[in-house]
This record gives structure tokens, C-alpha cells and sequence, in this order.
């Protein structure tokens, strides 16, 4: 019989490597420049704080159904988020960004269509951004200084373009990100994952704009109360970016 403490042994050093390389692929796989582009605050994705604070933030959106539910979640723990809106939906639901905005809520540009980034030209990716930013500056009164790119889409030339708009690329931190966004996954499963995964100054991803976003909403009820339990406090996106410039 083999000995266990081998198969032990050698079952958590397998398991080590393997997270190592995980962790190293996704980092690669997002683009190889991601490491300069973070170092440099070019792509954001936390911050260093010792702090228990974290933002929570919202994609896809507005919806007239789930974002109201999400914004009712919210409101009910007092607890204010940061919103990446798609323009086109925008144009329907004006009187919902209105809302998000006078509930003290930051409205990020996620794009205007939403459409894959790979597809687009340089200009066309530029119109994104400016339509974008140009809807949620007149509808809300906001100045967006955060964007947050379709699908994740990175490239050294949407880096040149964000800096001659000023905007930030806004990404978010991997480990808390509980793929809320698909059919199926359960509001407690959604709400465990964060609660087991969050860390001070993490840049935690929901989404309130797609078909389980309901869910997502009953998620919030279920975290937000063991979260601020357990310390844990919640800003915009662009509140936390100034926490770490403070430092």
C-alpha cells in the first residue's frame, strides 16, 4: 500500500502549483501588459488599505425591474455602490438614473452598446466612451471618471484611449467575483462566495442588468448584514480609488 503521507504530501503540492499557475494564467490571459498597466494605475482592481472597506459595483445595467430591486437592497443597509451603465439602455430608463444618482450612487460608463471591443476600430471604441459619458453627465449631472469595458476587453490601444479621455479603466478584484450574472447560480450561493473571498479594498463585480440579476438583488440582503457584522464598510469605486491616493 502506498504510503499517505506521500499521496498527502504530494496531493497539496499538486494542488499549490496548480493554484499558482491558475493564478498566473488568468493574470496572463487578461493581457500580458496587465502587471505594467496595474502598477501604474492605468487598470484598477483594489486598492492597499488595511481598512475593511471595499466597493461594491454593478454592470450592464440600467434595468427597469433589477436595478430598482438592486437600488431597494441597497437602501435598505444604507450602503452606497457605483453603478457601470450601458448608454442605449440609458435612454429608456432615464428617471432610474435619476434615482441611482440622488441616492448618492456613482454612474460609471460601461459602454453604449456593449458590443465586443475586438470588433471595433480605435474611433468607434472612442464614440463608446464619449456617448457614454456625454448621456450620464446630462441625465444625472455626473462627471464619469470610471469606465469599465465590455466583457473585460483590453488592449494596449484602449489604454491610450482612456488616458486622452480621462477616464479610468475601472476592472475589479478576481477573487470575490461570484459569476453572478449566470442562470441558475443561487442568491446564497452568490452571497457566500464574496462573504468567504472579500478582502479590505477589493473592487467587487454584480451585475444588475441581466436575466439573474433578481437574484442578485436577494444576494445583497444576504451578504450585506454579515459583511458590515463583520466590520466591513462600502464606498463608490472612485471614493476608494481616493482613499489609497491619500495614503
Amino acid at each position: 500500500m502506498p504510503n499517505r503521507r506521500k499521496i498527502t504530501f504530494g496531493f497539496m503540492f499538486s494542488s499549490i502549483i496548480f493554484v499558482g499557475l491558475f493564478i498566473g494564467f488568468y493574470n496572463f490571459a487578461l493581457h500580458a501588459n496587465m502587471d505594467y498597466w496595474v502598477k501604474n494605475h492605468l487598470v484598477i482592481t483594489r486598492i492597499n488599505t488595511k481598512d475593511k472597506v471595499a466597493a461594491l459595483t454593478f454592470d450592464d445595467g440600467p434595468d427597469a425591474k433589477s436595478t430598482s430591486a438592486v437600488l431597494d437592497s441597497l437602501a435598505r443597509h444604507n450602503v452606497r455602490a457605483t453603478f457601470f451603465v450601458v448608454g442605449c439602455k440609458m435612454e429608456t430608463q432615464t428617471d432610474l438614473l435619476k434615482k441611482m444618482a440622488l441616492a448618492g450612487h456613482e454612474v460609471a460608463n460601461h459602454s453604449y452598446s456593449h458590443k465586443d471591443f475586438n470588433r471595433m476600430s480605435g474611433d468607434e471604441i472612442r464614440n463608446e466612451i464619449r456617448n457614454t459619458n456625454k448621456l450620464i453627465h446630462k441625465i444625472t449631472g455626473q462627471k464619469p471618471v470610471l469606465f469599465r469595458p465590455p466583457g473585460g476587453y483590453l488592449s494596449n490601444e484602449l489604454i491610450r484611449i482612456t488616458r486622452e479621455e480621462h477616464v479610468k479603466v475601472a476592472y475589479w478584484s478576481w477573487e470575490t467575483d461570484s459569476k453572478d450574472w449566470k442562470n441558475g447560480r443561487s442568491a446564497t450561493a452568490i452571497a457566500d462566495y464574496i462573504c468567504n473571498h472579500i478582502a479590505p479594498g477589493q473592487i467587487i463585480i454584480l451585475h444588475d442588468g441581466c436575466t439573474n440579476s433578481m437574484t442578485t438583488a436577494a444576494a445583497i440582503d444576504l451578504m450585506l448584514p454579515e459583511l458590515i457584522n463583520q466590520g466591513y464598510r462600502f464606498v463608490t469605486m472612485t471614493e476608494l480609488i481616493n482613499m489609497e491616493n491619500k495614503v
